[in-house]
């Protein structure tokens, strides 16, 4: 349940509509407040408020309502220009934390708002018979003040939000966040991070129920399944996987077990969509990093600083990954059976999602590889002996294709002294 309110909660966060719709509502309220409001102002209102004529009012408000119209028409239009740019030079996957930003939504919603607000005082005037909402018209006043700060302040946080650094910056903080949020363990307080024997004998295979990638997992409640059986879960993919449909993402055991029943019950605890989402899957964040290095380093754009610059985030980010413990792998009942064993990201398959294309796509482009390794070797520093035998891995492979490909010995040199380097760190 947990798992879908998160999944609920990031469709909010990463829509343009949510934030602009509740502002609009507090405009509506607003508004009718404000017309309603009796002020014991006599017929002289004080200075500080409008005190022209309801036709004066009324063609002020028009031209309120006309001005923020030109402005939140020419914001969209900037907004789009913007996910355009992104979605070509950094990658479409990166729209979502666009779209996630407050500040643009807030910026739209303020405009939107404001054309709501203006509407309905303007509509409050022509249907009074009472004289003019002086605080309610003086309020649109101020409104149009705070819409031309925040268009400046709007155009100047897009302008900041396409360069490279600074999505590169934004992706890496919710890469932190997700670092800290699905492995919670210190290594002194990490639980059995090894997975225990699943008895292969006598198992059937848990089909998915459609086509879709794995979103999340109720891990809790497909203990209790299991339990309530007196059967053994194996699940054989994680969160980000994708399945078709009747395609096995596990075992159970005994077959006996496999009813559809309780099959039914267990695709429940399996949530899928049609798109991938960072409700427990680690390596989202960190593909959106890779996407970025990739193209900085496709034919079309070549810029092999953009590339360097999402090796050291995502290095930066696999060294709170070592400092993080093994995820859980097995979950027990409340006797203590173990009731479902299921596989987590590892170091080795982090590392690979972060390096593995980047350190493809760089062959030709002697600066990336460069950075790549050093970048690993920093790694290697503080790494266990099993981590450790992983980044020497990715150094290796990098090394090899800077053999194949690299003219320049003195940087072929060097690369191999830091290869050096790192297998004799342990």
């Amino acid at each position: 349940m947990l798992n879908r309110l998160y999944a609920f909660w990031l469709n909010i966060r990463s829509s343009l509509w949510a934030l602009p719709l509740a502002m609009t509502l507090v405009a509506v309220v607003a508004a009718l407040a404000l017309v309603r409001v009796d002020l014991e102002v006599g017929d002289t209102p004080p200075w500080y408020l409008y005190s022209g004529t309801p036709d004066g009012a009324s063609q002020f408000l028009s031209d309120l309502v006309t001005a923020i119209i030109t402005m939140a028409t020419l914001a969209i239009s900037i907004t789009m220009v913007v996910l355009t740019l992104a979605a070509q030079q950094l990658g479409p996957r990166l729209i979502r934390s666009f779209m996630a930003d407050w500040r643009t939504q807030a910026s739209l919603g303020l405009m939107i708002a404001s054309v709501v607000y203006l509407i309905l005082v303007l509509r409050s005037i022509y249907a009074a018979d009472n004289g003019v909402p002086n605080i309610a018209v003086t309020a649109g006043t101020a409104l149009i003040l705070i819409n031309i700060l925040a268009l400046l302040i709007f155009v100047h946080h897009l302008a900041r939000s396409i360069i490279a650094d600074t999505v590169i910056a934004q992706v890496g903080g919710m890469l932190d966040e997700e670092i800290e949020r699905l492995l919670p363990y210190e290594k002194d307080d990490e639980p059995n991070g090894e997975m225990p024997d699943f008895p292969e004998k006598d198992a059937a295979p848990l089909p998915a129920s459609a086509s879709g990638y794995i979103q999340g997992i109720e891990h809790e409640s497909l203990v209790k399944i299991a339990a309530k059986n007196d059967a053994v879960i194996l699940l054989e993919a994680i969160a980000g996987d994708h399945r078709i449909e009747a395609a096995s993402f596990g075992k159970i055991t005994p077959a006996s077990c496999a009813q559809d029943d309780v099959i039914e019950e267990i695709q429940a605890c399996i949530q899928q969509s049609s798109g991938q989402y960072p409700v427990q899957d680690l390596r989202y964040y960190i593909h959106q990093l890779v996407e970025i290095a990739l193209r900085a380093l496709s034919p079309s754009i070549t810029d092999p600083f953009t590339a360097m610059a999402a090796i050291d985030r995502l290095a930066s980010a696999m060294q709170k990954v070592m400092r993080r413990g093994r995820p859980q792998t097995a979950w027990c009942d409340e006797d203590g059976t173990v009731r479902l064993i299921a596989p987590r990201y590892g170091f080795a398959a982090l590392a690979d999602t972060a390096f593995f294309q980047i350190r493809h796509h760089a062959e030709g482009s002697p600066s990336v590889q460069i950075r790549l390794i050093e970048a690993l070797a920093q790694l290697a520093e503080h790494a266990h002996p099993e981590q450790r035998e992983v980044l020497q891995d990715q150094a290796q492979a990098t090394v090899n294709a800077m053999e194949d490909r690299l003219e320049d010995e003195d940087k072929l040199r060097w690369a191999k002294e830091k290869l050096a380097a790192i297998k004799k760190s342990g």
